[in-house]
């Protein structure tokens, strides 16, 4: 069993109507990671001026012989606030085409302040994408970056094999979603 965070401690429960803490009267609610972010942007301890939610998008377009034609620049994050993406989708544009492509494309995502990648090991188009092109898998996890830094997708292609198995332009990306944290000296 995992060890609960300092935020689980500080409030074991609270009620769903009120918020508030929990008396014999009311239902009670145990604490998860979205109980206890809107228990914190209630109670002050989060001010909506500390938090942003972000969604950002990279694609790649690779044309029918394995090379990329476009791919989306690296986005600057804003200086003032850490930016922690909690899921990383891959999707691809026209999903009922994708044919072999997903299998030929592998990304990873690098934090170009630390120049620094993510994943140990870039992560194939394919297991974040069903056969159909519908969503499969997404990764999970926690990824905080320095303020400021520039994030980038590093797109790998197999232009070996492209032009015989895919041989069309395919158009696919992945979408980061999390948070910007305010950054408090000391």
């Amino acid at each position: 069993m995992a060890p609960k965070s300092n935020l689980a401690r500080r409030q074991p429960a609270v009620c769903p109507q009120c918020g508030k803490d929990p008396s014999q009267d009311h239902v009670l609610m145990t604490p998860g990671q979205l109980m206890l972010y809107y228990s914190d942007l209630s109670s002050g301890l989060l001010a909506p001026e500390d938090m942003r939610l972000e969604d950002l998008q990279f694609r790649v377009q690779i044309d029918p012989t394995g090379q990329v034609t476009v791919q989306s620049q690296a986005v600057t994050l804003i200086s003032r606030y850490n930016f922690a993406f909690r899921r990383a989708v891959g999707f691809i544009m026209n999903p009922d085409l994708a044919g072999a492509a997903p299998m030929l494309v592998n990304f990873n995502i690098r934090e170009q302040g630390r120049d620094f990648t993510v994943f140990k090991r870039p992560v194939s188009m394919q297991s974040v994408l069903g056969t159909s092109g519908g969503l499969r898998a997404e990764w999970d996890g926690v990824y905080i970056t320095v303020p400021g830094t520039d994030l980038a997708v590093d797109w790998t292609i197999d232009t070996q094999r492209w032009p015989a198995l895919v041989g069309t332009t395919q158009e696919m990306g992945v979408q980061l979603l999390g948070d910007y944290v305010v950054c408090r000296a000391g």
